[in-house]
This record gives structure tokens, sequence and C-alpha cells, in this order.
């Protein structure tokens, strides 16, 4: 087994290579997903202008229901039938996205830990899109049993909290600091894991077969440094989405007051969709939506390369081979 090497992996995916294949990767899965969406989107369409009409017109038609009956509140506040029928289609085109989306991370990391593109730009679907794929599953079954883990223990201990408050009122305090106590550890534990399995579809990748929990192997003694690389990028894009999300409010907010400074309030879905739909509303929140999106890729990217450089050292150091 080889010496353990640096990890330096926070901008690992943005080395230089001999050619450029994750920018065209990129392109090509931004442009698919589109076409996707559109189909859906069109095959749709009253649907979600419907969905659109009710998330604007809810809290007038809540007002409007008579606050003494419940039901007639709920019932103003629920979306129209055609939006309650888009869920069998829904969940086809959210199958289809993850499956879309799982090429495009093979593609990633096939070419930044094998060295290797093949297919559309690199989008392809083949064994490492669907070791991937299900690496997606495994996590959103191991996430739910993580909350049911979570919900049992804190029903069980908020039982505990509340039979011992009852004879010792005193004992509410210190209780209290315990519950907190555990939520932290718990919170914790979540961290620690999810950072062990961060790897999983790159390990599967670097091994050419489904091997979600050998990430645990890969990640052995270099969990400080993946929590840190993990923690910066998170914070990059936070920020970013922050300062973006602050440039488009305050640019919205200046237009919008000088339209409703010349015009009424808009009384209408139709009327508030004009006034979004104004040049001086649209292009502001275009440029920022447009800039998220950028960054939204560049930090996925970069978090493909943060899992393909810990396979890549597993590889390189002899704690994992290739099959």
């Amino acid at each position: 087994m080889a010496d353990k090497q640096p990890l330096n992996a926070t901008f690992f995916a943005f080395r230089k290579r001999d050619r450029a294949v994750l920018l065209p990767a990129t392109l090509a899965y931004a442009a698919i997903a589109l076409v996707v969406f559109g189909v859906f989107a069109y095959l749709n369409w009253q649907a979600v202008v419907d969905y659109f009409n009710w998330t604007m017109t809810m809290g007038q038609n809540a007002e409007k229901a008579d606050p003494s009956d419940p039901s007639a509140v709920f019932g103003a506040m629920m979306p129209p039938a055609s939006v309650m029928s888009l869920g069998p289609a829904y969940f086809l085109f959210m199958i289809v996205a993850y499956l879309l989306f799982a090429s495009y991370e093979a593609a990633c990391l096939r070419w930044m830990i094998r060295g290797e593109s093949k297919g559309l730009f690199g989008l392809t679907l083949d064994a490492d899109t669907l070791r991937v794929y299900f690496t997606y599953w495994l996590w959103f079954f191991l996430v739910i049993a993580f909350y049911i883990v979570i919900a049992i223990v804190m029903i069980g201990v908020g039982a505990g909290v509340a039979i011992g408050a009852q004879g010792n009122p005193d004992a509410a305090g210190p209780m209290g600091l315990a519950i907190f106590g555990l939520v932290v550890a718990l919170f914790a534990a979540l961290i620690y894991f999810a950072v062990r399995f961060a790897p999983a579809a790159a390990t599967s990748i670097a091994k050419r077969r489904f091997a979600f929990f050998d990430a645990w192997t890969v990640t052995k003694g270099r969990f400080w440094a993946l929590f840190g690389s993990f923690l910066l990028l998170f914070l990059m894009y936070f920020v970013g989405i922050i300062v973006l999300s602050l440039i488009m409010g305050v640019a919205m907010g200046v237009s919008m007051a000088g339209q409703m400074q010349a015009a009424t309030e808009p009384q209408t879905p139709q009327e508030a969709f004009a006034m979004f739909a104004s040049p001086s509303v649209w292009i502001p929140m275009a440029i920022c939506y447009g800039l998220m999106i950028v960054g939204a890729f560049v930090f996925y990217v970069a978090l493909f390369g943060v899992n393909a450089r810990a396979a890549l050292a597993a590889l390189e150091e002899g704690k994992i081979k290739a099959e």
C-alpha cells in the first residue's frame, strides 16, 4: 500500500487536463435537461398555468373563506384538480430527470477518475450511469431510515422528559439541555456519516462495480480533509446565492415600486403576470437566475471533484482496486 498523500480535493475538478470534457458534458446535460423540462411543461401546460395561478391567489382565497370553518379555509387553499392530477406525470419526470443527472455525474466522475469519455459529450446510459443512479436510491432510503430512527429516539426521550418533569419540575431544565445535546449529537452523526459515504458514487466508478459501502474504506483517515472541502464549497455557494438574491431583490423592488407608482396594485394573476413580464423586472431576474444556475453547476462539479479525488487517492494508495 502506498503512503498516504495529501488530498487537496477542494478544487480538484478544475485542475488543467489534456482536454476539456467537463464543460461540454455540462452544456450537453443542461441542453438535454432543458428539452426534457420543456416537453414536460408542454404536455402539462394547463396544469402548470393553473399551478402558478393557484400560488398567486391562494392567500386571497383563504382570506375570503369563513375563518370559523376550518374546512372552508383548507378547501380554499387546495390546488385545482389539474394540479392534483399532475402527480403521476411529475413522478415520471423526476425519474427521467434523476437518471439524466446520474448520467451527467457519471460522465464527470469517469473523466476525473479514469480519464475516459464516451457517448454524447460524455453522457451515456451505461453501467456507470446505473451505478450512480442506484446510489441515489440507496441514499434516499438511508436518509429515510435515519429520520425514522431520529423520530423514534426523540419521541422516546420526549416522553421520558415529560414523565420525569411531572414528578420533579426542577428537572425540566437539565432534561431540556439533555435533549438539546442529543439533537446536536444526532446532527453531528448525520454529518459524519454523510461525509464518510459522500464518495459512494465515485467509489463505484473507480471500482467499476456498485460499491456504495466501500466508500467507508475510501474515506478512512480522510474525514477532516473532506469535511473541510465540503464546508468551504458550501460556504462559497451559500454566500454567492445570498449576494445574487440581494441584487435581484433590490433590482426587482426598485422596478416594481416604479411601476406601482405609475399604476394601481395588481388585483388579478393576469395583472401580476403583466407586471413581471416588464423588461425592467424580468431582465434582472433572468440575469440573476442565470448566474445562479451557472453557480449551481460549478458547485456540483466541484463536489464531484472532491469525491473523485477521494476515490482516486484510494486507488493510488491501494485501499481499493478497480475490477
